[in-house]
């Protein structure tokens, strides 16, 4: 009697295991979904910070409601260029769009390694010309460019775009970047103002120079059907303010 009370006790046991492993399991499951789709988030910036929020949007997002987009979204960085030719099919239009609803505007440019840094600047220039409130943005990263590229070279091809930009617009570019780019490359060449991608976890507060960090890769958002890009300004909304072009004296070189 002993041992078949002893032999149900074991068995109801590993009964209760499974169901439990069970349900981790299932838990597990459904968090990584929930992750994946980004319906959940643990990234949120401290918005005594961070207090001005913002999006940057590019031809990916289609053709957007901007007047349906919520108010609160102050700045709009608008993707114009990329490499020496390329130009974003949708930049007119959202940046147009955006000026229109009284946001301030930004735009950048994505910085490919395979070709010249003064060509790269050039096609910026052409095509966001005068129409931006803030500085011009270059994106560097290593994501969408060829993984074999001699430093030295990329070192100097950056500068020739970002001295030339800074040249035409009196202004210290913007770089946007990520860890493995900033570590790489950025950290220990450039003094810029920084916008940084930091997504899955917090920013780190040792990075320097940071105005803008981009938080969430996969919002929904009132006006634009497909998932965008959420971001924070570093200030409030006067000093955001004192960033717009002419609302500065330019670079000290050039004053």
């Amino acid at each position: 009697m002993g041992k078949k009370k002893k032999k149900n006790n074991i068995s109801f046991l590993r009964n209760v295991i499974k169901i439990f492993l069970f349900f981790i399991l299932l838990i597990t499951i459904i968090l990584g979904f929930l992750l994946s789709a980004r319906i959940i988030w643990f990234v949120y910036p401290d918005k005594k910070i961070y207090s001005i929020e913002g999006l940057d949007v590019s031809n990916h997002q289609g053709k957007i409601d901007w007047e349906n987009v919520d108010e609160k979204y102050k700045f709009i960085f608008v993707k114009a260029t990329e490499g020496d030719t390329f130009v974003d099919k949708q930049f007119l239009i959202n940046a147009e769009s955006v000026k229109k609803t009284g946001r301030i505007l930004g735009a950048y440019h994505f910085f490919h390694f395979n070709y010249k840094g003064i060509d790269q600047a050039d096609n910026y220039i052409n095509t966001a010309g005068d129409i931006i409130d803030l500085p011009p943005v270059v994106d560097f990263e290593f994501s969408g460019n060829p993984g074999d590229y001699n430093k030295e070279k990329l070192l100097e091809e950056l500068r020739n775009c970002i001295n030339r930009l800074e040249e035409h617009y009196k202004h210290d570019v913007i770089i946007y970047t990520t860890n493995v780019a900033y570590k790489n490359i950025i950290k220990d060449n450039f003094n810029n103002p920084i916008w940084f991608r930091s997504i899955i976890f917090p920013l780190n507060k040792k990075i320097k120079n940071v105005r803008f960090w981009q938080y969430h890769n996969s919002a929904r958002i009132i006006g634009i059907k497909e998932k965008v890009d959420l971001n924070v300004f570093k200030g409030n909304l006067e000093e955001l303010e004192n960033l717009v072009m002419k609302n500065q004296a330019g670079l000290p070189n050039e004053r």
